[in-house]
């Protein structure tokens, strides 16, 4: 009986301890299929990176290539660009000598034809010249004689009507007649000296409608009257200017120097005319000019001068200011009489 216990309990004692082996074994297998899997992932995982890998040098390797060749094929192009255009260069430099070769040919062909015409051409200035300066002294002695002319009208036409002028132009007119218009001389002396009046750019401003502009043009001629060691007085002998396209004659007037500073020196010019508007010849008008200088008057040779503005003006038509160009074209020295007599005022604001 124990025999059998014994050999019961031996039995169940393998029998347990078998299934307790196989489970260790089993246990181990599952284990090492397990890390085997995982290997097999990963090494596939590792080969396929491998072979991306791969590809992505491959790749470049061609990209490489490409960039290669097409900077080769760049740098061929280059060359070739270069070589032809040191062609172009070189046929340039080519036509430009050639060129340079013809124009000097034709240029000393030009020189020879123009020697030659200069030649025939200063034959015949020296032949018309004379003719030509006899003909413009007298076309410019012509014109002043005109203008000359045109102001001894005008004159003469006022004389003619003077019962229909107003109070202040029968006195002008009265004193041209009995020789008191210029004033009293100082000297007795009949002065070889001529001043000219050139306006240069004078803008006029229409006095009811400054908005309406125009530009004054022409010139005035003066003899002198009178002077003494700074004082001049000034006659008019013609004078035709233009504004808004009408044209007006003068046909007396007169001028004398002021002092425009405090320092005394006749610096400045006052200029009165009497002007007849040359398409309305009945219509007369009043020229009045101040001018400054930047020395005295009587030291002028030829000087701009400035047009002051609103003194100078052409009666209640317009306003002037600008600049223009006094000029004295002939002076000889005179003998000046009684210096210490003061030229008088003879113009005053409303002549």
């Amino acid at each position: 009986m124990k025999t059998n216990f014994v050999l019961v309990s031996i039995l169940m004692a393998v029998l347990i301890g078998g299934t307790f082996g196989l489970f260790l074994i089993d246990d181990a297998f599952a284990q090492n299929l397990y890390v085997s899997s995982d290997d097999s992932e990963a090494y596939e995982k590792q080969k396929e990176l491998e072979q991306k890998k791969a590809e992505r040098e491959a790749k470049s390797e061609e990209k490489q290539k490409e960039l290669e060749q097409k900077k080769a094929e760049r740098e061929a192009k280059s060359e070739e660009k270069q070589k032809e255009l040191e062609q172009k260069k070189a046929e340039l430099e080519t036509n430009r000598q050639n060129l340079e070769a013809k124009q000097l040919k034709k240029l000393k062909e030009y020189e020879e034809k123009l020697k030659e015409i200069k030649e025939k051409s200063q034959k015949k200035i020296e032949k018309n010249i004379t003719d030509e300066q006899e003909n413009f002294s007298q076309k410019s002695k012509s014109l002043e004689e005109k203008l000359i002319k045109k102001s001894e009208e005008i004159q003469k036409k006022l004389m003619t009507k003077s019962d229909k002028l107003d109070s202040r132009t029968k006195n002008i007119l009265d004193k041209i007649n009995d020789g008191t218009y210029m004033g009293e001389k100082t000297t007795v002396f009949t002065y070889d000296e001529t001043y000219e009046l050139v306006f240069d750019f004078v803008n006029a401003s229409m006095i009811n409608d400054k908005s309406q502009t125009s530009i004054l043009t022409g010139k005035m001629n003066f003899t002198t009257y009178d002077k003494n060691k700074s004082s001049l007085k000034l006659e008019l002998d013609e004078c035709q200017i233009t504004v808004d396209e009408i044209t007006y004659n003068c046909g007396f007037g007169k001028a004398r120097t002021a002092s425009s500073g405090e320092f005394g020196a006749k610096d400045s010019l006052v200029i009165i005319a009497f002007l007849e508007n040359d398409v309305l010849e009945d219509v007369h008008t009043t020229l009045k000019i101040f001018l400054n200088a930047d020395i005295p008057i009587d030291k002028i040779e030829q000087s701009q001068v400035s047009i002051l503005g609103p003194q100078s003006k052409i009666s209640d038509l317009w306003f002037l200011n600008g600049t223009a160009t006094l000029s004295k074209i002939v002076s000889t020295s005179e003998t000046i009489g009684n210096n210490s007599t003061v030229l008088e005022d003879e113009i005053s604001s409303g002549d």
